[in-house]
Parts: structure tokens; sequence; C-alpha cells
């Protein structure tokens, strides 16, 4: 898996692409326009002062963005959560009990929530965000 510090439009296409090819399913950036608005909304919470905050904008950006907008052809739920929690262990947090079936289940049943919400639901992004507040933790 690619590291990153600063997360960019082709760390990404990459991290998307692998998951792509190992799963068999066409790669496809089918927006490339959605995707550098939601990298360039993520860069405006760079300067948030208190690190939990950071993150929890920074992830609820990437989770939230990806997963509704949809801007690959596959993938971009998986994408979403690789490259955030990537994002979160950088910054030292995680989701409290990730490692666990249940609470991974947990998550992928919200970014499904979130998959089909309609445009212009105050809660495509607010869900997200009272989850991380809920359960995220310094390791």
């Amino acid at each position: 898996m690619v590291f990153f510090v600063i997360l960019n439009a082709m760390d990404t296409i990459i991290v998307n692409r692998k998951f792509c090819e190992d799963l068999g399913e066409p790669y496809g950036l089918d927006h490339p326009e959605i995707l550098q608005k939601i990298l360039d909304e993520y860069r405006t919470h760079d300067s948030i002062e208190d690190e939990k905050e950071k993150v929890i904008q920074k992830a609820t950006c990437l989770l939230a963005g990806l997963v509704f907008y949809q801007p690959f052809k596959n993938g971009n739920k998986r994408t979403s959560l690789s490259i955030s929690r990537i994002m979160m262990k950088t910054h030292h947090h995680t989701i409290n009990g990730y490692e666990t079936d249940a609470i991974q289940e947990e998550v992928y049943n919200l970014l499904n929530k979130t998959m089909m919400k309609m445009e212009g639901d105050p809660t495509i992004k607010t869900e997200i965000e009272d989850y991380l507040r809920e359960n995220l933790i310094k390791i």
C-alpha cells in the first residue's frame, strides 16, 4: 500500500487502481474533477490546530466525499476507508475496535447508508463526523 504524508490525486488513484486489479474489477476515474474537489476540501482542514478535530474533518471529507460522489468506477468505499485509515494512523488515531469484524461492518454499513443519500441531504457528512467524534481514539 502507498504511504503518503500529503495526499494527492495520484495517491488516491493508485490505491483505487490496486483494489480494482486485486479484485478483477474494471478501473476507471469517471469524475477527476470531483476527486480533485474532494482533495482540495481535504487540504482546507490542514490549519485545524486540534489534532483529533483535524483527523475527524479530514476523514469525514474523504469518507463522505468518495462514497457519496463516487468519482471512481469501482472501489470508492474501499479506497475511502484505506486512505482515511492511513491518514488517521499518520496522525496517531484510529477507530476504536476497528480490528474487529463487528466494527468494520458497522463502518461499512455507515458508508453504504451515506452512498444512498440524496443530493442536498444535510446528513451526508454529519453522520460520519458524529461517528468519528464518538469512536476515534488516540494510538
